[in-house]
């Protein structure tokens, strides 16, 4: 007999979203920036085949581009990042949101009659930028999503199932012979040494910054998440080999450069085009836990331009609010998003009130490359960050903080009532990276240690 009329649904190709809904839900992968790449130096990628036509006034897939944050990463057809449209089902259609990073499993749909193969014509399909050539964009149907925050390639998994029992395994695995553990942070600090000319004291504030995670919101405030501004850079020194030291030692690192002109010209902050319906990326929409370096070594005397100003107060509210400002014409989204802030300065950075001011003071040229085998301190790391738990501190040890930010604040009237807070964060940070769960007063000491000779730089070199 011959077979009855299908009953399941079809899928039009028109039902695209690429932008999601005013409140900044990000349903579909391709345009949203869910995952930051690894440090790579800043270029920007060439349109060596952008058509001139629209479509009534819109832009075509050519002119759009693959909508990257990053500039660099459109480098189409290398294969080195993969625009993707993700169409979602059911309790998965706002599950997203922009930032977010997600492993998707899915059915690939490739039609050919969208492929759009030959040079642009004008009055091909595919040629609207909210409907690209399938040979450009692959769509993908989601079957299952699984949200990963702070990923980690180590640790690839989801942190319902990632408890504190699961994790105790690997560590178990790998860093628990004696010796071990000292070893994978004594490999960190020399890494980061060689991109911070020897400074060991700017060394282990990177390094407690890399080690660093929001474990709980006082407020609207995060606790455990701080900023970073490394000043009195060198003259003359490149803010690369630094970068370089970071991305070989966590999965997602970018450095990007914070001067007149980039505030003036590159995009930022992600802006609503109204017209294609989607969210137009900028370069500040990176995902969570990735360590944004930005080099204000080129700053100079020049105009920042309305734009500009726009720019440069969504890296302050990025750096001291942690949200990232999204630009919707009449008013700003702002996303909560935890990333790793580090500022390179000549001077001061310009962007105020930064949690944490270390000048630095170079021993030797900065050097390149691994100072030894790297993957103990890379998977240590990454056990530290993908936990959240909070650090147990003793009541004569919470005593003794009391004590000692009170004479800090004697000593010091320029010192901030906020300093407490970032405290506790170096302090936990400092105890997980020596495989400490508890706060013990030698412990913090040594911390203190750490911050007297940070304000001791400070006031010598007037960037309290």
């Amino acid at each position: 007999p011959p077979a009855g009329p299908s009953k399941k649904r079809s899928q039009p190709e028109d039902d695209v979203d690429m932008a999601g809904n005013d409140t900044a839900t990000a349903k579909d992968g391709g345009a949203s920036g869910l995952c930051a790449p690894a440090f790579r130096r800043g270029r920007t990628a060439g349109n060596g085949n952008a058509a001139p036509t629209t479509l009534g006034g819109m832009q075509n897939s050519d002119e759009f581009g693959l909508n990257f944050p990053l500039p660099w990463e459109e480098k189409r057809g290398s294969g080195a990042s993969t625009a993707c449209i993700v169409k979602l089902y059911d309790q998965d259609v706002d599950a997203l949101r922009v930032c977010d990073t997600v492993e998707i499993l899915g059915i690939l749909c490739m039609h050919a009659e969208m492929a759009n193969l030959c040079p642009s014509s004008g009055e091909v399909l595919g040629e609207d930028a909210r409907s690209p050539s399938h040979s450009l964009v692959p769509r993908l149907h989601a079957i299952s999503i699984r949200k990963l925050p702070f990923f980690h390639p180590l640790l690839p998994f989801t942190p319902d199932w990632l408890s504190e029992a699961r994790l105790a395994a690997p560590y178990q695995a790998n860093l628990s012979a004696p010796g071990a553990h000292a070893a994978a942070r004594s490999a960190a600090v020399a890494q980061l040494a060689r991109g911070l000319g020897g400074d060991m004291l700017a060394t282990e504030y990177v390094l407690m910054m890399l080690a660093s995670r929001s474990f709980a919101k006082h407020g609207d405030k995060p606790l455990g998440a701080w900023s970073l501004n490394l000043a009195r850079w060198p003259q003359g020194v490149d803010v690369s080999s630094f970068g370089q030291a970071v991305s070989e030692l966590v999965p997602r690192a970018v450095l990007l450069p914070l001067n007149t002109q980039s505030l003036n010209t590159q995009k930022w902050r992600p802006v609503k085009d109204y017209q294609a319906n989607r969210l137009v990326a900028g370069q500040l929409q990176l995902a969570h836990g990735t360590v944004l370096i930005l080099d204000e070594t080129g700053l100079a005397e020049g105009q920042v331009t309305a734009p500009g100003v726009k720019s440069l107060t969504a890296v302050g509210t990025l750096v001291t609010d942690h949200h990232l400002a999204c630009d919707f014409a009449a008013y700003d989204v702002k996303i909560p998003v935890e990333l790793s802030c580090i500022l390179v300065s000549n001077g001061k950075s310009i962007v105020k009130l930064v949690d944490t001011v270390v000048p630095v003071q170079f021993e030797a040229p900065p050097a390149q490359g691994e100072s030894c085998p790297l993957g103990a301190a890379r998977f240590l790391l990454g056990m530290i960050t993908r936990s959240t738990k909070v650090l147990n501190i003793p009541e004569a040890v919470a005593a003794q903080i009391s004590d000692d930010f009170a004479k800090i604040r004697e000593m010091l009237q320029e010192v901030p009532s906020e300093l407490c807070h970032t405290w506790m964060a170096l302090a936990r940070a400092s105890c997980f990276s020596h495989g400490e769960d508890e706060l013990t007063l030698e412990r913090w000491n040594s911390v203190m240690q750490l911050e007297k000779q940070r304000l001791g730089r400070c006031k010598l070199q007037g960037v309290l």
